[in-house]
């Protein structure tokens, strides 16, 4: 009988570790690659910054939010599990860090303290996890189903609560909720420059689905403008020391150009049918359009596609390589 207790014991050790660690097979210079979740599968593609190059491998488990944590690391929140999971992309190590609900869409890494903050739709909170640690070491309640996130240059973190219609800005600092304002119905998607805020959104389910980025003022909330745009405006972004915001339109398969000297200034350009997520830098943009299977590389400055890449799946959230900026 003891002999098959300590069988069972080693076992259930056995399949624990499967659980909760595992390898996956990646090609090398993954590291220095761009990463692609899948909407439509369990799968993740693994490109060149030139696109020339994409592999697939299975995660078994379908990416909901991700961030890069340093140039080796990645961090990521699964659609219908808990888990949090760090990703080696040197090594292939897959692990699962902390048990974080199964909520959490949108992921911000903060690489002066260390902190990643995580937007709990369930619950209506950011978690703060400390990377160092391991561990969610505080969680700040804000507005209903918190969806997007960005942070400033003075360490405010401004996260868009869809369901209530408000931003909370967060002190990063000291974790409390400095102020809260409201913004147009339905938000999703911001960026923060200047002392301004960037808002888009889906507009209401039945009725006139938006088609403006709305300007605001970062201290009070104020709207200072309103530029419009292509239908459902709903990723913004802006590469590091870039003076242009652009805009991913989902509804109308586009993404817009502003310039923040002049936002009403702005060029179009057509992506592959519904557009959902942009990253890049001042070489290269990357438009994840899921309903094409393909991702758009854009060039910043002359703002035409230079490569469309085949993505088989339903390519969604894309993470960089390198250090994140």
């Amino acid at each position: 009988m003891k002999k098959y207790r300590v069988t069972l014991f080693v076992l259930l050790v056995v399949i624990l570790s499967a659980c909760r660690g595992q390898t996956i097979h990646l090609p090398e210079g993954t590291d220095e690659s761009v990463l692609i979740s899948h909407l439509k599968d369990t799968k993740l593609s693994v490109m060149s910054e030139d696109g020339e190059s994409v592999t697939q491998t299975e995660i078994e488990v379908s990416v909901a939010g991700i961030a890069r944590i340093d140039s080796d690391r990645v961090a990521f929140t699964t659609k219908d599990q808990s888990p949090l999971y760090l990703l080696d992309t040197s090594s292939g190590d897959l692990k699962e860090w902390e048990q974080v609900g199964s909520g959490v869409n949108e992921l911000l890494y903060d690489s002066d303290s260390g902190y990643l903050y995580l937007a709990d739709s369930v619950n209506s909170s950011v978690q703060v996890f400390d990377t160092e640690k391991g561990e969610v070491i505080e969680e700040v309640m804000v507005g209903q189903l918190p969806l997007s996130m960005a942070a400033d240059e003075e360490g405010m973190l401004y996260v868009v609560n869809q369901k209530s219609s408000t931003v909370s800005v967060i002190n990063m600092e000291n974790h409390q909720v400095e102020r809260e304002y409201p913004v147009p119905y339905l938000p999703e998607g911001i960026w923060v420059r200047d002392q301004k805020v960037y808002i888009g959104g889906h507009g209401p389910v039945h009725g006139e689905l938006n088609r403006y980025v709305y300007e605001l003022d970062a201290k009070s909330g104020e709207q200072l403008s309103r530029i419009q745009v292509g239908l459902m405006p709903v990723k913004l972004f802006s590469p590091e020391s870039s003076s242009d915001l652009f805009v991913v339109c989902h509804g109308s398969h586009e993404v817009y150009k502003l310039p923040f000297s002049n936002p009403e200034n702005s060029e179009r350009l057509e992506v592959g049918a519904n557009p959902y997520d942009m990253t890049g830098d001042g070489g290269a943009l990357y438009v994840s359009n899921v309903d094409s299977d393909s991702l758009s590389i854009i060039d910043p400055v002359s703002f035409q596609i230079v490569k469309e890449v085949s993505i088989e799946g339903g390519p969604a959230a894309i993470v960089k390589g390198g250090d994140p900026e």
